[in-house]
């Protein structure tokens, strides 16, 4: 009998996108960012894992969407255009060897501090103190709420301009789950109280990015 194929080896659809093994690297954050921006260094440390065999690697950890989600730990700044010809180079860096590319974004919500960067308020969905960075946010309102908004859905088309393939959205303890969680939403409005209505501000912000996108780009979502 022949011997069976190792499964981690196989080719996997993932949208348009068809991976020649299953093998890939997980967003994390080595704080090699210049200027906030995807430099050589950042980008040749993904170019070794391309050229190892990996069918995608992903990168970000947690690239910041908005001003006040300023970088706390080397994270990228998607907050601007000026990221997008960095993109560029490094997409067409990675693609060569066959390997799918795609960016973890952010919006740290309370988990960021307010001194840093341009000293922006923090927010959050409730004035739940965080215990690691220990600022008291800014209850969110609903201008808030679209500007956020927004800004996923401008970070994502950044994403894609740079010719991406995909971004996956970081919900574990930052601003979406901190809507979604009961112990972190005490609101009274449409995005408190019910599963239903904690949910809204994730929904919302997919709906905003699938928007600017497209229905061909890959977009994805990180719990935990």
């Amino acid at each position: 009998m022949a011997p069976k194929k190792d499964i981690l080896l196989q080719p996997f659809q993932l949208k348009h996108l068809t991976l020649k093994n299953r093998i890939l690297s997980t967003p994390h954050e080595p704080a090699y960012s210049k200027d906030g921006m995807p430099k050589e260094q950042y980008q040749l440390y993904h170019e070794a894992k391309a050229q190892g065999g990996l069918a995608m690697t992903m990168f970000g950890g947690s690239a910041s969407i908005a001003p006040d989600s300023p970088s706390v730990f080397g994270q990228l700044n998607l907050a601007t255009d000026d990221i997008i010809p960095y993109f560029r180079e490094f997409s067409a860096r990675i693609h060569k060897y066959d390997c799918g590319l795609i960016c973890q974004i952010s919006h740290l919500g309370r988990r960021t501090v307010w001194d840093k960067a341009d000293w922006l308020p923090v927010i959050a969905p409730s004035r739940v103190r965080e215990p690691a960075h220990r600022a008291f946010p800014k209850v969110m309102d609903m201008a808030d709420i679209a500007r956020v908004r927004q800004a996923y859905a401008d970070a994502a088309l950044r994403c894609k301009e740079g010719g991406l393939d995909g971004c996956e959205v970081l919900q574990h303890g930052h601003l979406p789950e901190q809507f979604l969680s009961p112990l972190t939403n005490f609101r009274t409005d449409a995005y408190g109280g019910s599963l239903e209505n904690r949910l809204r501000f994730t929904i919302e912000i997919f709906t905003a990015m699938r928007e600017a996108v497209g229905p061909d780009f890959i977009l994805g979502v990180r719990q935990g």
